[in-house]
């Protein structure tokens, strides 16, 4: 019987197909064309192998040090801009070891290539640098760039951004100086600088201190800052389109507080004004952000900042005693489930919280099911309002 399972399960494998990989073009008239309407993406490509017809690249043709010093193993790309913004990339190598290269050029509504060829073309943006593997090889243009160029030997990765417009077309040309290397993919986006400004108070309308963490949808920590006497703050930073940012507020005798942020509000983001609540024996109020994947008892990755937020609410406020409470999104599979659900949501956050060093005794847990939702779910109701559902909140027993 085992000789069977074994022999079923390498059939199976032998018959899953690999995933196809995208084609690279080597020349620049047959370069792929990628719309840029904000996030576009090239996935996982072939190895690009040699320079194509025509070596159309090189440190004499473009007259400038900022160049290949030839083609060795070259992609095309043909970037139609849709949208308006600070355009950023990664170029992505599937080898960390290979050492990709990147020139980018303004085009034209026509015969930007032969004009290439003719020599009479720079670009706006390159790196020609090496030493990349401590970044897995990765390079492109973001604010982590300091520079326009650079040139090659040992240098940065990346380059500034660049403004474009609706409308303009631009040439990106990859090259890869090993032979024997992998492909690639691309990620581009929009990323826009932004001030973020507020102001944190008490329930008296008294300003607090307090600290502040910018996180990514992934829950890392991009910028963390702390408000004034005066309870205001700003914190210089950068935010992609359509992306998901939360800010983390935390106080050691307040409620932690979340704000959900976006690029498209950057008016609202100079004016925003939180409150946080004191703890109190008997107040319940949401975590903000401990949310949850439908149907499941874990919790989506930017919810781990709030959960850290909590633990440092107790480590520092050894008389706090609490109860979680979870919810679910509706009863669509009955009532029992959507009551085990709550538990299991519950008691995953007591667990995180006892695995940092919190006494069990100190949190209790209780499943609500569907009988306290946010919003209740109709034909309106929003993706965002039934993540709001798949939530915990937290009652203090003592403090």
């Amino acid at each position: 019987m085992r000789s069977i399972i074994l022999l079923f399960i390498s059939i199976n494998l032998l018959g899953q197909k690999a995933p196809k990989l995208d084609t690279v073009f080597c020349d620049c008239e047959q370069a792929r064309i990628i719309p840029i309407n904000g996030n576009a993406t090239v996935k996982k490509t072939i190895p690009p192998k040699g320079h194509g017809a025509k070596q159309e690249i090189s440190e004499s043709k473009q007259r400038t040090k900022y160049a290949f010093d030839k083609e060795h193993n070259s992609s095309w790309y043909k970037l139609v801009i849709n949208s308006s913004g600070h355009l950023c990339f990664n170029i992505m190598p599937s080898k960390k070891e290979d050492d990709y290269d990147f020139m980018l050029f303004k085009g034209a509504t026509g015969g930007f290539c032969d004009s290439l060829s003719s020599h009479r073309i720079k670009p706006v943006r390159a790196c020609i640098s090496r030493e990349k593997e401590d970044i897995e090889g990765k390079t492109g243009m973001s604010y982590k760039g300091t520079k326009e160029f650079v040139n090659e030997g040992v240098g940065d990765a990346y380059v500034k951004p660049l403004f474009v417009t609706k409308g303009e077309v631009y040439y990106l040309v990859l090259d890869n100086v090993y032979d024997k290397g992998e492909g690639h993919s691309i990620q581009f986006y929009f990323e826009e600088p932004v001030r973020i400004k507020g102001v944190i108070l008490d329930e008296k309308n008294k300003p607090l201190i307090a600290e502040i963490a910018l996180t990514n949808a992934r829950g890392d920590t991009m910028e963390l800052s702390k408000s004034k006497a005066d309870g205001s703050y700003e914190i210089d930073t950068h935010l992609r389109a359509k992306v998901n940012y939360v800010l983390n507020f935390y106080n050691d005798s307040s409620f932690t507080f979340t704000k959900n942020v976006y690029l498209k509000d950057t008016a609202a983001l100079k004016n925003i004004r939180t409150v946080l609540p004191e703890l109190r024996k008997g107040v319940k109020r949401p975590i903000g952000n401990i949310n949850f994947y439908g149907g499941s008892p874990e919790y989506i990755p930017n919810a781990v900042p709030s959960i850290n937020n909590l633990c440092r609410l107790m480590v520092k406020n050894r008389n706090l005693s609490i109860q979680i409470e979870g919810h679910t999104n509706g009863c669509s599979f009955g009532k029992p489930y959507a009551q085990q659900l709550s538990d299991q949501r519950a008691m995953k956050i007591k667990d995180f919280l006892v695995k940092k060093g919190i006494k069990p005794e100190r949190i209790k847990t209780l499943g609500k099911g569907c009988n306290e939702m946010l919003f209740p779910l109709d034909e309106n109701t929003t993706p965002d309002q039934q993540e709001a559902n798949r939530r915990v909140e937290v009652l203090v027993l003592e403090f």
